[in-house]
């Protein structure tokens, strides 16, 4: 007991430097529930186990005092109330320190990146992120699909805007933070102009329905409620937190084409991937040890970004971009089965893969691009198109019928061989495949079958 006086002291001791609650808090600590947490009203409801659990009391606390200075109809109003009460959790210990009492693990403040927050319900259950009132319903994760599904997506998305909300104080003067944290209690009430989106995107009659657009809709209607609050008119402080908050969010891959996913490396599997393929298992291992690379994997139905080992449906994503793609067929394709990947992707590695049991193996292509490919997996036939150079040539190279045979025959009296300007193709001892000197770098590398 003694410690649970110094908790709730030590909260309320931040609250009061910046407004007193209006009334006071009774707490209800369940024995028989152990991972319940319940607010009605000025009432807590908090199970033994998540009590025990730091941060979980203090969140109770800092929701009580943020709801009675915000009661506004918001479409975000669950997600917008966990950042900042994670935000004053964060100014009361100087970290963000919020325990799984099953797991023992805490939350930690690390740069994330869009769309990677996104989760599947499985995935939200397993992390310490989750909202302290979903501990109980993710005891039994059968379960927590029907309970809980809805609100994931919103809440998947609140390491990426406390992060970005810590960092943009963070890069506020020692002055300048005074300021912002003594006007917080304005901000939560002040009028917004234009009105708060009311509705979410997904209840929207005829809206399109995909994860990363609720996803991209809630970011933004987040930023929405700092950027078109009354404070923005009233405070220079505000108003560069709010930029520091735009251009943070930039900074962690949340760019204008809001509902599109983009990667390094996306790997697109003809076949049906599971977390037990072989390929799978490798990519994993390569994530892993390259953290700042982006990678994802997709099959016919769902993608994975890993390192995280639970799909999302494919359909759930508006557009998806990377900066290198490839892909695995077996046997011949024309130019307008390369081209159907130029929207998505600006480098296209094609591997020509027949032999089931024979492992391609990626590791040097992430690390030294397709010569490191070539060198790492010999008599694997394989090209490395570039895709907008290509589309230069599409007209001229529409009509081949085999760009294995088109490649090997050179025919240079051909108008869609002459189209792509090899000037000489040098030999890559190492690579044991050839590059191509060209006016148009549309094939980079190259390696014909035998």
């Amino acid at each position: 007991m003694k410690d649970l006086s110094y908790r709730v002291q030590q909260t309320e001791r931040l609250l009061e430097s910046m407004e007193p609650f209006y009334r006071k808090v009774q707490i209800t600590i369940l024995q028989d529930r152990p991972y319940l947490f319940r607010i009605q009203g000025h009432q807590i409801y908090i199970g033994e186990k998540l009590l025990e659990a730091p941060g979980h009391l203090e969140k109770g606390l800092l929701k009580i005092w943020y709801r009675e200075r915000n009661e506004a109809l918001f479409s975000e109003q669950a997600l917008m109330e966990e950042v900042v009460t994670d935000f004053l959790l964060y100014l009361q210990s100087g970290d963000l320190d919020i325990g799984d009492p099953t797991t023992k693990i805490k939350t930690a403040l690390r740069k994330v990146k869009w769309p990677y927050v996104i989760k599947s319900v499985s995935a939200y259950c397993d992390s310490p992120w989750k909202q302290s009132e979903h501990f109980a319903a993710c005891q039994n994760k059968q379960e927590a699909v029907s309970l809980i599904d809805q609100q994931v997506i919103e809440m998947s998305l609140r390491p990426l805007l406390v992060t970005s909300w810590i960092r943009s104080f963070q890069d506020l003067s020692v002055k300048e933070r005074f300021y912002f944290t003594q006007n917080l209690p304005q901000l939560l009430r002040s009028e917004h102009s234009p009105a708060l989106p009311i509705v979410p995107v997904a209840g929207i009659p005829g809206a399109r329905e995909t994860i990363l657009l609720r996803a991209a809709d809630a970011i933004k209607n987040v930023n929405s409620f700092v950027a078109t609050s009354q404070a923005m008119k009233d405070s220079e402080v505000h108003r560069l937190f709010v930029a520091n908050f735009t251009n943070e969010l930039r900074s962690n891959g949340f760019q204008d084409a809001f509902a599109e996913a983009s990667f390094d490396v996306l790997y697109v599997s003809q076949e049906g991937l599971s977390e037990s393929s072989k390929v799978f298992q490798q990519f994993i291992k390569i994530a892993k040890s390259q953290p700042k690379l982006q990678i994802a994997l997709q099959d016919k139905e769902n993608l994975w970004m890993l390192p995280s080992r639970y799909p999302i449906p494919l359909k759930s994503f508006g557009q998806i971009k990377a900066t290198r793609t490839v892909v695995e067929k077996c046997g011949g394709y024309n130019f307008s089965y390369v081209m159907d990947y130029a929207d998505m992707t600006e480098k296209l590695l094609v591997v020509d893969h027949c032999d089931s049991k024979r492992e391609i193996q990626f590791s040097r292509f992430l690390s030294e691009g397709a010569e490191g490919f070539g060198a790492q997996n010999k008599g694997i036939a394989f090209v490395q198109f570039h895709l907008p150079s290509l589309l230069m040539k599409k007209a001229e190279l529409e009509q081949v019928a085999n760009v294995f045979e088109f490649i090997q025959k050179r025919d240079v009296e051909s108008p869609s061989f002459k189209s792509l300007g090899w000037r000489e193709v040098h030999w890559s001892e190492q690579a044991k495949a050839y590059q191509p000197k060209a006016y148009v770098d549309a094939i980079e590398w190259f390696r014909v079958p035998n």
